[in-house]
């Protein structure tokens, strides 16, 4: 997968709430969890960053946040020259928050394939989500969709959406690219046992394909939102553009991603590929942290943080 024909998007406009209790631990204040500092010594945006850097060039990586943390995004961006910063006037769910830089990168480079990272992951080995992604690139029936990156499961957990695959369409075992067959998410602990030994994976968020396919996949179900990022694109380096958005903003309704778009999709428009030995957790919760970073210096720095955090408080 060529670097020059490869965007980034990386979406870091969530409030983080689920991890408040430890980031509050951390800082004294709510801070969400993609600014926060839980593991090294970059923050999980910086990351992200640095991982979306690993599969194209920094001027083709787009991070896109809400306008109450501008300033902190801003900030953490500093290292990163090039890399593009859009501003949502406020959280409206991973629909418009996908929508915003899919539309950006579309009036730039409407043949471009792009990778959407959330940016509140942790991957201890970007290696195999990179083979994962350049697998998608590669076959031909996934080339014209969107591909979903899944993770090899490796307990019936219970906290994740779980994608099925159906045919395989290209690719042996491991390397295979998958039709999807549905998604399921949040199981109990017997259909997570079954959906593993029937070979479902876990679903990261991750994808990637031709804008023009993310594009298509949205049309349908969401065509106001559609029109309304098109008409934005077409004029975003025009006079009064913030203010354009702040009024699209306003007239649009929520819309999750998945739910409102990728759920109601023919599974023949959809490809799935997964990842195994990548150490991927979406950290979710405090205890997915520490289950992801036990036995490891990060785990200990994480805890001795904690502790003086606490007795500076007192």
């Amino acid at each position: 997968m060529g670097n020059m024909e490869t965007w980034a998007i990386i979406l870091a406009g969530g409030e983080g709430k689920r991890l408040s209790s430890l980031t509050r631990a951390l800082y004294g204040r709510d801070l969400p969890k993609q600014f926060a500092v839980l593991a090294g010594a970059r923050s999980l945006l910086q990351q992200t960053i640095e991982r979306a850097a690993r599969l194209t060039v920094l001027t083709r990586v787009v991070v896109v946040v809400s306008r109450s943390h501008e300033a902190l995004a801003r900030e953490q961006l500093a290292p990163y020259p090039g890399a593009h910063l859009l501003v949502q006037p406020h959280g409206l769910d991973t629909g418009p928050g996908l929508l915003l830089p899919l539309a950006y990168v579309r009036a730039r480079d409407p043949d471009a394939r792009v990778v959407v990272l959330p940016a509140d992951h942790h991957v201890t080995d970007v290696e195999p989500m990179r083979r994962a992604i350049d697998r998608a690139a590669v076959h031909r029936e996934s080339q014209r969709r969107v591909t979903l990156v899944g993770v090899e499961a490796d307990r019936p957990e219970i906290e994740y959406g779980w994608i099925m695959p159906g045919a395989r369409v290209a690719g042996r075992e491991r390397s295979a690219v998958w039709n999807v067959r549905r998604f399921i998410e949040k199981p109990t602990e017997d259909v997570a046992r079954q959906l593993r030994a029937r070979g479902a994976v876990w679903n990261t968020f991750i994808a990637t394909g031709p804008v023009a396919a993310f594009w298509d996949l949205a049309r349908p179900w969401l065509p106001e939102h559609v029109a309304g990022f098109e008409q934005w694109a077409a004029d975003a380096s025009a006079p009064r553009a913030e203010e354009r958005l702040d009024a699209l903003y306003a007239r649009l309704s929520p819309a999750n991603w998945s739910v409102d778009v990728l759920a109601a999709t023919s599974p023949a428009r959809l490809a799935l590929v997964a990842m195994a030995g990548s150490g991927w957790s979406d950290w979710g919760s405090p205890k997915r942290v520490f289950e992801s970073l036990r036995g490891s210096d990060d785990h200990a720095q994480l805890i001795s943080r904690i502790t003086a955090a606490g007795v500076a408080a007192a």
